[in-house]
């Protein structure tokens, strides 16, 4: 088995040579396969990462790369994915940003940006329980409204 940074280095290699490819062939068969096989690796480095329970920033760093690869490649579930999980940890202020601006790019970039509703809450560390608890409350309200609205998501 393949160590997280030997992974992270040949995705990034790989990212490389998908850039070069690009711009000599935008969009070209060359350049999406050589983006995918840099996402499949750097997507296998973050969810080792995440096994091996390794510290923040690291391991959103490692997701959110992941994330970006997967754009790149169209492959928006994915990325949607790996955001999430990231997002799910403790990610640095800075990052999560970062994060949630992939979210948005993602939305734009799949075309599913007018059935998206988007909310920036900031719930200070005192509240975050209670806050839990409302939403763990409202969890079949919010899947009924998503239903009439669209897709919803809570950043």
């Amino acid at each position: 088995m393949k160590d997280i940074k030997t992974l992270h280095n040949e995705a990034m290699d790989l990212a490389l040579q998908g850039d070069i490819a690009d711009k000599a062939d935008p969009k070209g068969e060359q350049s999406l396969s050589l983006y995918t096989e840099a996402f499949e690796k750097e997507r296998e480095a973050a969810l080792l990462a995440d096994f091996m329970q390794n510290p923040e920033p690291g391991l959103s760093i490692l997701y959110r790369s992941a994330a970006s690869l997967a754009i790149q490649c169209g492959r928006y579930r994915d990325a949607e994915q790996l955001i999430a999980k990231a997002l799910s940890g403790s990610p640095t202020n800075e990052i999560a940003r970062e994060l949630r601006e992939l979210l948005q790019e993602i939305y734009a970039q799949s075309g599913s940006d007018d059935e998206v509703v988007m909310y920036r809450l900031e719930v200070p560390d005192r509240e975050r329980s209670r806050f839990e608890s409302i939403l763990s409350q409202l969890g079949i309200a919010a899947s009924s409204i998503r239903r009439v609205i669209g897709h919803v998501a809570l950043l």
